[in-house]
């Protein structure tokens, strides 16, 4: 039920289904307020339905002026007396039964009056006439067209009067052009309501254009914090998280520069001392051979610093210069164990294998000696002076992956450092030192960046289980090639 209330709320919080909505609300009003509006005026409006308005009002007004001639004219009173108020533009002619003038009333001009004189003894009930407008300063107004009704005014079956009654007719509208009409209006509505509609999904977008533009390196802390949960919210939410990325790696690549410059400063002033004391200083050549040789010295590490820092720039570009072939990390295990016994030897650590089965994998065995060695000297450096041991050992899991692991008893890993092992430059001399901290292990801190990219170039991951004085164990995983079935 949760489930189906939250999918139901996910739909309906859509901007695609919201848009969707709103536009078939603005079409459903615009075809209720257009076919409505059509119907009406073509119902009222349209010339059968004017026309039969104006017949009903026509008997109408020539029933009320009837009954009140009649009355005048039975007791002997003038039909001029009669108060009846006339509808707009009517037009009242009574006649005598010989077609004398009895009474006018509305706009009859004396040719007009001839007119109705001569159809009073039509058989026709009911016709039309034009009555011209007055001429004003030399222009013509419109003609007027009315509906007049002729009728007898009787007294005892006896004819005494007959009663014309006009009417103007109202001006007919073609549907065409109420068509026309009522169309522009619908159209302009919908791009009055598609411009609103268009405006209100788009207000987020303007928000997030607006950020985006107000946004530099050098303020990435801004958020947008759009609490919507449709596609705009989700599409925040991206623009949020891309910012906290770039400010993390722009705060990645400060600190990279400011230790890369750290760690190349300190060779090059010992570099620069040793040079300006040979040149200052007269000396015997035993103390210019160890000049040479402090700054040779302090030129490998330099040396190997850069290519550290090249090999970790092509990793992020994605460009090592593997060469990869069936490689066994049985192999690659031995002869890294075998190059760094005297290291061992020299540091008081016992170096020992466990099992190292034949594991197969598709690898460049250079880098892959370079990983293991990183990881193998890595502990010996931090395990001296508080361990003894550094064990390496081959593991195979599910068929699918082959496991190095290297595990020594130095002083372990706090748990607050986990997480940044494998930042560049970054160290744990304080956590994992030797001789009770007096003196702290050197290097780089580059070597667990290195294993870390050759790993992942490898379709591998490297994985590290510690506990502050039990050690640390460093697992490298990479994908096993498929097993050949053999004949």
């Amino acid at each position: 039920m949760k489930r189906q209330q939250h999918t139901l709320h996910t739909f309906s919080a859509s901007i695609r289904v919201r848009l969707t909505l709103w536009y078939l609300a603005i079409i459903v009003l615009i075809m209720f307020f257009f076919g409505g509006s059509l119907y009406a005026t073509q119902t009222f409006l349209n010339a059968p339905a004017a026309d039969s308005r104006l017949e009903t009002q026509l008997y109408q007004e020539a029933q009320r002026f009837n009954d009140g001639y009649k009355k005048y004219m039975v007791v002997g009173q003038a039909p001029s007396a009669l108060h009846e108020a006339l509808a707009s533009s009517e037009i009242v002619l009574l006649l005598s039964p010989t077609g004398n003038i009895l009474d006018t009333r509305g706009p009859l001009p004396a040719n007009i009056v001839q007119q109705l004189q001569m159809r009073a003894e039509s058989s026709q009930p009911t016709s039309d006439l034009t009555i011209p407008t007055p001429q004003h300063n030399g222009w013509h107004g419109t003609d007027r067209n009315y509906r007049i009704l002729i009728t007898p005014i009787l007294n005892q079956n006896s004819r005494i009067a007959i009663l014309i009654v006009g009417l103007q007719k109202e001006f007919p509208i073609s549907v065409l052009l109420i068509w026309l009409f009522h169309g522009t209006l619908g159209l302009l509505v919908a791009a009055i309501g598609g411009y609103w509609l268009a405006g209100k999904a788009l207000h987020p977008v303007k928000k997030i254009t607006q950020m985006a533009n107000e946004i530099n390196a050098t303020d990435l802390r801004r958020r947008l914090n759009l609490q919507r949960k449709d596609e705009f919210g989700e599409l925040a939410t991206t623009f949020d998280q891309m910012l906290e990325r770039l400010d993390a790696a722009f705060k990645r690549q400060t600190q990279f520069t400011a230790d890369a410059s750290h760690e190349l400063r300190t060779p090059l002033t010992i570099i620069d001392l040793e040079i300006n004391r040979a040149l200052t200083q007269s000396s015997s050549p035993k103390e210019y051979q160890q000049i040479l040789e402090v700054i040779h010295s302090e030129n490998g590490q330099m040396v190997a610093i850069i290519n550290s820092l090249l090999l970790l720039a092509r990793a992020d570009s994605g460009q090592i210069p593997l060469a990869p072939r069936e490689v066994d990390l049985s192999d690659i295990a031995l002869a890294s164990v075998e190059r760094l016994l005297p290291l061992a030897h020299q540091n008081s650590i016992t170096l020992s294998t466990g099992e190292l089965p034949e594991l197969l994998i598709q690898g460049d065995p250079h880098y892959l000696h370079s990983m293991l060695t990183n990881l193998i000297e890595n502990a010996i450096k931090y395990t001296r002076g508080t361990g003894q041991h550094v064990h390496i050992e081959l593991v195979e899991q599910a068929n699918k992956w082959g496991c190095i692991r290297i595990q020594d008893d130095g002083p372990g890993i706090t748990a607050e450092h986990l997480p940044y092992l494998f930042d560049r430059f970054y160290r744990v001399d304080k956590a994992r030192s030797h001789n009770g901290g007096k003196e702290e292990a050197s290097g780089s801190g580059l070597g667990l960046s290195i294993v870390q990219c050759i790993a992942k170039a490898h379709g591998g991951d490297v994985q590290i289980e510690s506990q502050p004085g039990k050690g640390a164990t460093f697992e490298v995983r990479l994908p096993l090639l498929k097993k050949k079935i053999r004949a």
